[in-house]
C-alpha cells in the first residue's frame, strides 16, 4: 500500500482504478439529471 501512496504522490496525479469505469459510473449517476433538463428545456417529449 505504502508503494501505491508513493507513487500517486510522486506522480502528483490522483488514483485510478484500471478496474472501473470512470465514465460509465459518471453517466449512469448523471443521466437522470440530463433527461430530466432535456424535458424541461422541450428537446425530448414528456412522458
Amino acid at each position: 500500500m505504502l508503494e501505491v501512496v508513493f507513487i500517486v504522490l510522486s506522480k502528483k496525479q490522483p488514483y485510478k482504478d484500471t478496474d472501473v469505469d470512470y465514465e460509465a459510473l459518471a453517466v449512469q449517476r448523471n443521466a437522470p439529471r440530463w433527461i430530466k433538463a432535456l424535458k424541461k428545456y422541450g428537446y425530448l417529449p414528456s412522458c
